[in-house]
């Protein structure tokens, strides 16, 4: 993947500046496609929404194709993840316990699970899953709101199970 050929190579100054005046009173909101300002090095002159130029640095193929490999081989490429990888608790007792709770991300993540199958109607299941959960997370400070609602949740649960 090499940088595009350009017929003709532009400096910052040469681009008419008048052409992204304001019109009536407002600041030309249209999209503008990047100029390119040095075919060799790629970089391009790129416009902000405050009309203002702004010159790019070109990234050399080298550096394309190290960020490709670190990409691919160091990170793995794109998390996949399965259709219904949620409705698996198996998965939900091993992130229980190698995650790390304090991280509000991760008990999001995890609170996911209880509400996907208070969702579904399994009811026995979330109030198991809001239970260990909740044994889990309640001596980590500043995160009440989220306990109220997994002990809402558990309740509703333990609700809906008695009328059934």
């Amino acid at each position: 993947m090499g940088i595009p050929e350009v017929t003709e190579a532009i400096s910052a100054q040469d681009v008419n500046e008048d052409s992204f005046t304001k019109l009536n009173g407002r600041k030309n909101q249209s999209v503008t496609k990047p100029v390119t300002v040095d075919s060799e090095t790629g970089e391009i002159l790129v416009r902000r929404a405050t009309g203002k130029a702004r010159v790019r640095r070109g990234q050399t193929e080298e550096e394309y194709n190290e960020q490709l490999r670190q990409y691919f081989t160091e990170e793995n490429g794109p998390t996949r993840t399965e259709p219904n990888f949620m409705d698996n608790v198996n998965d939900f007792d091993e992130k229980l316990d190698t995650m790390d709770l304090s991280i509000k991300q991760n008990r999001l993540r995890l609170q996911a699970y209880p509400q996907r199958a208070y969702y579904r109607r399994n009811y026995s299941i979330c109030k198991d899953l809001c239970s260990k959960l909740i044994l889990k997370v309640k001596d980590i400070p500043k995160i009440q709101r989220e306990l109220e609602e997994l002990e809402y949740m558990q309740n509703q649960c333990m609700l809906r199970l008695s009328k059934e």
